[in-house]
């Protein structure tokens, strides 16, 4: 019985001194949405004769309080020169958080995870549709669902 007792003492000192120094906190895996735009945000159509290029603002976002970002989204194109960039303007020059090149790059990225750039400022979507090859086919270009998360 008094080891049974010593063994429960045991227990609940290790229990109560090891539990709460797990260096995991569930709160570092807590995801915070900061912009999300469903259905359609923008979809090119062309020849390969044309090079079209849309830029679309999204949003002033503050990312200082979150160590990481990602950008979920749902993009198609069949033109191999395309591209799909989200970036912010400092000092006259386009830095890039997210810059995909080619039906590759654009058709198969679905996540996108990063560093946080601890900043707060206008972000921007450039699509550029452009094709290599003329089939006589319109090429297209597609960006669907579109949500950033900080974490």
């Amino acid at each position: 019985m008094k080891f049974i007792i010593i063994l429960m003492i045991i227990i609940s000192f290790y229990c109560l001194s090891g539990c709460n120094n797990n260096p995991v906190s569930n709160t570092d895996w807590r995801s915070t949405t900061l912009f999300q735009k469903p259905g359609l945000i923008d979809s090119l159509i062309g020849t390969c004769s044309a090079y079209l290029i849309h830029t679309i603002p999204l949003d002033s976002l503050d990312f200082r309080n979150y160590r990481n970002i990602s950008f979920n989204l749902d993009a198609m194109t069949d033109g191999d020169l395309s591209g799909l960039s989200i970036y912010y303007v400092r000092a006259d020059t386009s830095v890039y958080l997210v810059n995909l090149n080619g039906q590759n790059e654009i058709s198969n990225t679905k996540f996108i995870s990063m560093p946080s750039p601890k900043i707060k400022d206008k972000l921007f979507m450039r699509l550029k549709l452009f094709a290599s090859v003329c089939t006589g086919e319109n090429y297209h270009l597609t960006v669907r669902d579109l949500r950033i998360s900080g974490y």
